[in-house]
């Protein structure tokens, strides 16, 4: 009784010290008790609202004859359906949605390092087709794990990095270019990425200098280095990779992006194998942005090298105490001596201490993908993970008792890409900062919700939230209530950048004759016409500093004028119709 009585005492007091964070695995009774087979090497886990209704979904690769499963959440609990005629049974590494074309609804692309890659568009009535080969890609198989999906030109169409991966091969990674009709070109060649084969897991497009341009971090396995290419601002790339001190060698598994320290700056976490494979490096890597020149590595002295067989990672507000924790997904049990996950608590001063087995009881799979989301729609960011050896997801609800608050932003793309990936969102609560980048393609071979969670402590109102989006527009909104979502469409709040301040541009509509008439210092080539909902109403081949166009089929509203010049440049005007 004593003994009883004491362990409880213990295991409480270690709830109050780190935060009373708790989360427990609830997949089996919100209706997740499907497997996916056995996989080498794993595969990932997508935690994404596929169908638009503001709950986040769950997709899992298959493998061994066993289906693509598509989990449905109705009010947080899950219902497995059938989207792909005829069932995917074949193996697949990881699966991704997105709104490719900008229709509105999303797409799906899945990978196989088995089968080759397949493309399939939402037809928007609950049906999809396959469009690889039409979109201009192709089925062979190339070997591919990793998904990045990224806007590289800042032209509103979402460019597609497959991540390649096979021993012995000469299979090199591919970059193919949107060309915002519906199909891609094969860029690779020409784009300046490293053409070398390379034992490539997965790979996140993001802005490590905050130049408004979309960056490539790739990571590679075993011998290996890990290359960060910087955008040069015309749908090209330089290997700055041994420069800014990103080029580790290890047995990278995933590419984690996220602003851990609230500086403005993202850092990226690389998930690694024991020391005595395939690399000398020990543990997990942090590598610390430096203002966007170079990279330290921090992982010693944040506490957050992790010396296990890590695969998937993920950092999250757990607590929604304003910043970041860490969670760590593991392959092999306690059989083996290393950890079987790894939870870190961010200590609010750049260090972090590790949750102990407590906050995930009975946390002994061998586990690869993992992603975040909200399964009840409650602000409390929940963790999906992949397990192996025919073991079902675990789902990590957050079940932490803390009272903290939150928002959830949900963006719209107008004139940028519909998913809103690229976009910087920054927060403030009495003059603290945090900072969220949009990105798809995360940890190993997943893909987290594509909302964005801050948590804002005892706070009921934020100072303002601003998003800057890839086409040079910010959004400003202030005084937002807390405990709800922000759904911010691009371009609603009237507030416009003009990146490419040596172009000098007007743009008014004369109300009389129904003309919208605009005028240059620089040769414009195209202007188009979208309305706030994200439609191309009209598009112009201009060629000439001025262009007078007839508006009398336009509704009243708002619209943007997306005007195209040399060079990739873009400005974007906003004109009101009355």
């Amino acid at each position: 009784m004593y003994k009883s009585t004491l362990t409880l005492i213990t295991v409480f007091s270690c709830l109050l010290l780190n935060g009373q964070i708790l989360f427990e695995d609830e997949a089996a009774i919100r209706g997740m008790t499907l497997h996916t087979g056995t996989i080498g090497n794993g595969n990932g886990i997508t935690f994404v609202d596929y169908n638009n209704d503001g709950w986040d979904d769950i997709t899992l690769p298959s493998g061994n004859g066993v289906p693509l499963r598509f989990y449905k959440n109705i009010g947080g609990f899950f219902v497995e359906e059938s989207l792909i005629t005829p069932q995917i049974t074949y193996q697949v590494r990881a699966v991704s949605w997105v709104d490719y074309d900008n229709d509105g609804d999303k797409d799906i692309f899945i990978t196989s390092d088995t089968n080759g890659n397949r493309l399939y568009r939402n037809n928007d009535d609950g049906s999809f087709t396959n469009v690889t080969i039409a979109s201009g890609l192709f089925e062979d198989n190339v070997f591919t794990y990793g998904i990045s999906w990224g806007d590289v030109n800042n032209d509103g169409c979402l460019d597609l990095y497959l991540s390649n991966r096979s021993v012995d091969s000469v299979i090199t990674n591919y970059f193919f270019k949107n060309n915002c009709d519906g199909t891609f070109t094969n860029f690779t060649e020409q784009s300046g990425l490293n053409n070398d084969p390379a034992l490539t897991f997965c790979a996140s497009f993001f802005d490590f200098n905050n130049d408004g341009w979309q960056d490539l971090y790739v990571s590679n396995d075993k011998i290996y280095p890990n290359f960060l290419y910087i955008n040069d601002g015309d749908g090209t790339y330089t290997d700055v990779s041994e420069i800014t001190n990103s080029n580790i060698v290890v047995d990278a598994m995933s590419v984690t992006v996220d602003d851990y320290n609230n500086d403005g700056y993202f850092d990226i976490y690389i998930t690694n194998t024991p020391n005595d494979l395939g690399t000398e490096t020990s543990g997990s890597i942090l590598l610390k942005n430096d203002n966007g020149v170079q990279f330290t590595d921090v992982s010693i002295g944040s506490g957050t090298q992790l010396d296990s067989w890590s695969w998937g990672a993920n950092f999250l507000d757990a607590d929604n105490d304003t910043d970041l924790d860490l969670y760590v997904s593991c392959q092999y049990t306690q059989d083996d001596n290393f950890p079987t996950y790894g939870f870190y608590d961010n200590k609010s001063d750049g260090t972090y201490s590790q949750l102990g087995s407590f906050g995930f009881q009975n946390n002994e799979y061998r586990s690869y993908g993992s992603a975040t989301g909200d399964v009840n729609n409650d602000g409390k960011v929940d963790i999906a993970v992949i397990n192996n050896l025919n073991t079902v997801p675990n789902l990590w609800m957050n079940n932490s008792s803390s009272v903290n608050n939150y928002l959830i932003v949900n963006l719209l793309g107008v004139v940028s890409n519909r998913d809103g990936l690229g976009s910087v969102i920054e927060i403030s609560v009495a003059n603290k900062k945090q900072y969220r980048y949009v990105t798809n393609g995360e940890s190993y071979l997943s893909q987290n919700s594509l909302q964005e969670f801050f948590g804002v402590g005892n706070a009921t109102t934020v100072d303002y939230v601003k998003v800057k989006w890839l086409s040079g527009i910010e959004d400003i909104i202030y005084n937002v209530n807390v405990n709800n979502t922000l759904k911010i469409t691009e371009g609603n709040t009237l507030s416009l950048a003009n990146p490419n301040n040596d172009i000098e541009l007007t743009a008014y509509i004369n109300q009389i004759s129904k003309t919208v008439n605009i005028a240059s210092n620089t040769l414009m080539e195209q202007i188009d016409i979208i309305n706030i909902a994200g439609q191309k109403i009209n598009s112009y081949e201009v060629n000439s500093n001025n262009l007078k166009a007839d508006i009398n089929s336009f509704s009243k509203g708002i619209y943007l004028l997306k005007i195209h010049f040399k060079g990739n440049n873009i400005v974007i005007k906003k004109i009101a119709i009355f």
